[in-house]
C-alpha cells in the first residue's frame, strides 16, 4: 500500500465521521468486556432492581476482599441516582433543537427534515416517559454509565447528518420506513406504560403477563434498537444504502440494551423461577 493511501486512510479514521464510528464501536466493545468479566459485571453493569438480589437485599460482598477488589468496589461506589436517565433525553431534545437551528432544517432537504423530526420525537417521547414513569426509588447507577449515555445522546444527533448530503425519500423502501419507525414508537410507549402500571399497581415487582411479554422479556428494548436501525437506513446519504455512522450507533444501542436484557432475565429467573422465565426470549423474538 502506498504512503498516500495510508495517509488517506488515517485521515478518514481521524475525521469526525471516523471518530464517531470509533467511539460507538469502542464503547460497545467495552460493554462486552465488562459483561464478560464477572468482577466487572457485578459492580458496573447492574442498576435499579437488578442491583439487588431477588429477595430484595443487596448481593453479599466477599468477606476478605483483595486489594484489586477493594479498588473496584471503591470505583463502583461513584454513583448517581437512577432517575438521572432523564438527563439523557433532555440533552437529546436540546441537541435536536440546536442542530435544527444550526442546519436551518426548515429549508433543508425533505429527508433531513424527516430524520431530524423523528430523532426529536424519540427524545421528546422518552423525556416525557422518563418523567412520568420514573418511580421514587432510591436506586442508583454507576457514574460512567451516566456519562456514556450523555455522550451518546450528544453525538447521535450529529450522526444523522454528518456523513454528507442527504439522499432521497422517493424510493418505496424509504417511504415504508417512516410508518415502521412510528409503529416502533407506539409499541415501545405501550410497553413502558404497561411496565409502569405493573410496578405501581402491585406490591413490588411482578412477572409481566402481557401477551408480548409472555414470549419476550424486553420488547421495549427491541423497539428501541429497531428505531435506531431503521433511522440508519432512512438517514442514508446520497448514493449509499445506510448511514454507517448511525448504524454504528445502533450497534452501541443493541449491545448496551442486550447486556441489560441478560441481567433482566437472570434477575427474573432468580425471583420468579427458571420454569416461568426460562423459555422466554430476551430481545429477539424466537431467537434470543
Amino acid at each position: 500500500m502506498s504512503s498516500s493511501a495510508i495517509e488517506s486512510q488515517l485521515e478518514g479514521l481521524l475525521s469526525p465521521v471516523g471518530l464517531l464510528r470509533a467511539f460507538y464501536l469502542a464503547a460497545s466493545l467495552l460493554i462486552i468486556v465488562i459483561q464478560a468479566v464477572p468482577a466487572l459485571r457485578s459492580r458496573f453493569l447492574v442498576y435499579g432492581s437488578r442491583a439487588t438480589s431477588p429477595s430484595g437485599q443487596p448481593s453479599a460482598a466477599p468477606s476478605q476482599p483483595s486489594l484489586a477488589s477493594q479498588l473496584l468496589d471503591y470505583a463502583a461506589t461513584i454513583q448517581v441516582p437512577h432517575n438521572y436517565f432523564t438527563h439523557f433525553y433532555v440533552l437529546s431534545v436540546a441537541c435536536s433543537l440546536f442542530w435544527g437551528c444550526w442546519l436551518q432544517v426548515w429549508s433543508a432537504s425533505k429527508q433531513l427534515q424527516v430524520v431530524w423530526g423523528l430523532m426529536l420525537l424519540q427524545g421528546v417521547r422518552r423525556m416525557l416517559e422518563s418523567n412520568a414513569y420514573t418511580s421514587t426509588s432510591e436506586s442508583r447507577m454507576w457514574f460512567a454509565h451516566w456519562l456514556l449515555g450523555l455522550v451518546f445522546y450528544l453525538t447521535i444527533n450529529v450522526a444523522i447528518w454528518i456523513e454528507g448530503p442527504a439522499g432521497s425519500l422517493a424510493s418505496s423502501t424509504s417511504t415504508a420506513l417512516v410508518p415502521a419507525i412510528l409503529t416502533a414508537h407506539v409499541l415501545q410507549h405501550s410497553y413502558h406504560a404497561y411496565l409502569y402500571r405493573l410496578r405501581t399497581e402491585n406490591k413490588g415487582y411482578q412477572l409481566p403477563t402481557h401477551p408480548v411479554f409472555s414470549n419476550l422479556l424486553c420488547p421495549h428494548y427491541t423497539c428501541e434498537t429497531a428505531i435506531y436501525l431503521l433511522l440508519s437506513f432512512l438517514a442514508a446519504p446520497a448514493g449509499k444504502v445506510v448511514n454507517w455512522t448511525l448504524f454504528c450507533g445502533t450497534i452501541f444501542v443493541a449491545v448496551n440494551l442486550g447486556v441489560t436484557a441478560i441481567g433482566t432475565k437472570e434477575w427474573y429467573m432468580g425471583k420468579f423461577g427458571r420454569g416461568k422465565v426460562g423459555p422466554r426470549k430476551r430481545m429477539v423474538p424466537g431467537i434470543w
